[in-house]
């Protein structure tokens, strides 16, 4: 940890030594700023939760030895020894300090210590003599010393750590509210296709105000999505109650929550946040994209007024719900956008389609997978499992291109399906007319992979077997030979083959490393990552990049091993690369007292979700990738504090929050197996065995030692 600190800090004072630029200095101090932030935060936390002990001990007359942030141990690397503390300093009978060792804090009081070790050493120290000389009589103890005080006065000295992180907790988040919460709220932006929403008929455009026993009119997206998560977990056959806010009325509804696609610990039900029309003030386009072609950078920070003539109504729930319905039900269509830039001048560009891109195969249709209630489909008789295999008499199907043809049909369609397997098997046509409904996400932007075309209320996968093979793509009017891809061909892996210095500079962004990643590592289409992610990240890559395809032949079983090129495909992509923020409101007391109910409000919640988190430890719900050790808090308020300072106060809460509660659980050597201890000693009228007690309080030690050994490897191992 302090090797990656000293390197971490050295990266910016080398260049500084090296350049006269002062571009290197602002960058140096605005990182020394911000760390100086993140532990002054950090060990505020620690710092007011001792405080609270400090304070007790003293109200009560305990002699106070030593008030440290951090721990003052004796640390060794090779031949090189750190000092014990970063500063210290004494006042009174008091020893102040900073340990060198950021791991914590305590308060060292006469009588009491919490190393096993010292525990005969620290007993003899309060003893002192019956005032008679008679050494054969009772032992007294310094009426300073800890132990010497009554049980209700220990008790009172233990647990004021975590009453003052109890009160602290909420005073950070009662700050952070009056000075002004941004969030995102919980919005109905879009339902994912295919998941519980979708078919339950979820539309957009919703303020969701109720999930289970949580209600708030200014609900956070967070603190919904955590509600769902847990009421998922503890009950996952029990429906959640939803009560969303529309234009027109609130609409209550009964969801089961489903497993993650990517994670099956968690739960979910397909909603996601919506977007707003605001350009992200960095860039308005994604490089490459039709956007971009259109949008300048003085066009970053603008926002979308009108499109097609059509005002923006900025008095809806969700304004920016009829645009992108209207974006992705017209994805053939030239779109004018009149954008308003910051100082308020005005402009109108022509968004064009934005053309896909390919690799030289199309995919199939999988069998109906899921149906929204009541919708057209449902209604006129399909059922999941029914196989499309041709709609109005067209049997050239495409997993892709089917629902840019049927995004914004307004005539009945009839489908062709199959319906049971071998001999059992029928056709049957079935006509759908499609219905109103909203489409604001695109039609491939399911997490599970789902392809869901709303206007018919069915959705289906793309399947692994090419259906179509683009010859004029990759060799002209030549015959196929057996190296190359044929249609039934089982596409099994993609890999990138190009170099980095290959691909253009606007790939070179932390943000495609993952997909970028992948790609060289070989994508699996059967893999944790659905075919609709892998074919979003072909539209990133530039025209001509060489990519390696590995099929499987299901005539022989044979491997195909095939290179192929992005190549500009015939048909559109419904993303056009605008590249727009997040939709944040800003929730802010007007009063103190509104900021103290806030403050408190905020910190039952976060009180809760320990609760919640510890109870779920038990029933095996909690894996290692969910627990986050020193090293990951770090990362975490680093995050926090760079968003400003509302979201660092409102991480410290539920920072206090922990500490609070982890400080508070029955394990010897923390505040919990103190009160423990004396709870016994209360029930009993007497101490506890002073060598049952050393043992059991090195059994709680070598614990806490074990788990922070585990959490640190956890940690690292995160970042590796």
């Amino acid at each position: 940890m302090f090797i990656d600190f000293f390197s971490y800090f050295t990266s910016f004072v080398m260049p500084i030594a090296a350049t006269d630029d002062p571009g290197y200095l602002i960058a140096f101090l605005s990182q020394l700023s911000l760390w100086g932030r993140v532990a002054l935060g950090i060990g505020l936390v620690i710092f007011v939760h001792e405080l609270g002990h400090f304070l007790a001990a003293k109200t009560f007359g305990v002699k106070c030895e030593k008030f440290y942030v951090g721990f003052d141990v004796p640390i060794k690397l090779g031949p090189i020894r750190l000092p014990r503390t970063l500063g210290k300093f004494t006042y009174g009978e008091t020893e102040y300090g900073i340990g060198i060792l950021p791991l914590g804090g305590y308060v060292k009081m006469l009588g009491q210590d919490d190393d096993p070790r010292k525990f005969e050493e620290e007993a003899k120290r309060i003893q002192t003599s019956n005032g008679d000389g008679d050494e054969e009589g009772p032992i007294e103890l310094d009426p300073r010393s800890f132990p010497a005080k009554p049980v209700w006065q220990r008790m009172i000295i233990i647990s004021a750590g975590v009453v003052m992180n109890l009160i602290t907790g909420a005073l950070f988040a009662a700050l952070a509210f009056g000075y002004g919460v941004s969030y995102n709220p919980a919005i109905i932006g879009g339902v994912t296709p295919g998941g519980p929403a979708w078919r339950a008929g979820i539309e957009p455009g919703g303020r969701v105000i109720s999930v289970g026993n949580l209600t708030d009119d200014q609900m956070h997206f967070r603190e919904m999505r955590m509600a769902i998560l847990t009421e998922g977990l503890d009950n996952p056959e029990k429906p959640i109650e939803l009560a969303i806010q529309y234009d027109d009325g609130v609409r209550h509804y009964k969801l089961r929550t489903e497993p993650h696609p990517e994670n099956n610990d968690l739960r979910m039900i397909g909603i996601t946040s919506p977007t707003s029309l605001i350009f992200n003030k960095e860039s308005a386009a994604v490089p490459g994209s039709a956007a971009d072609e259109v949008l300048t950078n003085e066009d970053a920070g603008a926002r979308i007024v009108a499109y097609d003539g059509i005002a923006v109504n900025s008095d809806l729930i969700v304004p920016s719900t009829p645009f992108f319905d209207y974006l992705y039900s017209h994805p053939e269509k030239t779109i004018e956008l009149t954008i308003e830039r910051a100082d308020g001048s005005k402009r109108t560009v022509q968004l064009p389609p934005q053309r896909a891109k390919t690799i030289g195969f199309r995919f199939g249709l999988s069998p109906i997978t899921s149906l929204t209630d009541d919708g057209a489909a449902a209604k006129a008789g399909m059922e999941i499992g029914d196989q499309i295999i041709a709609i109005d008499g067209d049997t050239q199907l495409d997993a892709y291109r089917l629902p840019l043809e049927l995004s914004s049909s307004s005539e009945a369609v009839t489908f062709t399906v199959r319906r049971g397997e071998a001999a059992e098997a029928k056709e049957l046509d079935i006509e759908l007319n499609p219905e109103t409904t909203l489409q604001t996400l695109s039609t491939t932007s399911g997490i599970g992979g789902d392809i869901a075309i709303n206007r018919f209320g069915f959705a289906y996968q793309p399947t692994t077997d090419i259906v179509r093979v683009l010859p004029d793509l990759i060799r002209g009017d030549q015959a196929p030979s057996d190296q190359e891809l044929q249609v039934d061909d089982e596409i099994h892996e993609i890999r990138l083959v190009a170099s980095d210095a290959e691909l253009p500079p606007e790939l070179k962004d932390e943000r495609y490393d993952p997909l970028l990643e992948k790609l060289r590592e070989g994508w699996t289409v059967d893999g944790s990552l659905p075919l609709g992610t892998l074919m979003e990240t072909i539209q990133i890559l530039p025209e001509g990049t060489p990519v390696q395809v590995l099929a499987i032949r299901p005539s022989n079983g044979h491997t195909i091993e095939a290179t192929m090129t992005v190549q500009r495909d015939d048909r559109v992509w419904s993303e056009r690369g605008l590249a727009l923020t997040a939709s944040e409101s800003i929730q802010q007391a007007d009063s103190i007292p509104a900021a103290l109910s806030l403050g408190v409000r905020e910190a039952g919640r976060r009180l809760s979700d320990v609760f919640r988190f510890l109870r779920m430890i038990p029933q095996g719900r909690v894996k290692m990738r969910h627990v986050g050790g020193p090293l990951e808090i770090v990362n975490i308020a680093k995050n926090e504090a760079e968003r400003g300072i509302s979201p660092q106060l409102l991480f410290l809460t539920m920072l206090s929050m922990n500490l609070a509660i982890l400080n508070f659980l029955p394990i010897p050597a923390l505040d919990g197996g103190h009160m423990v201890f004396l709870a016994a000693e209360a029930i009993r009228g007497k101490k506890l065995d002073e060598q049952l007690e050393m043992r059991l309080t090195m059994a709680g030690v070598l614990t806490i030692l074990l788990l922070m050994v585990v959490v640190f490897t956890n940690d690292i191992l995160r970042r590796l």
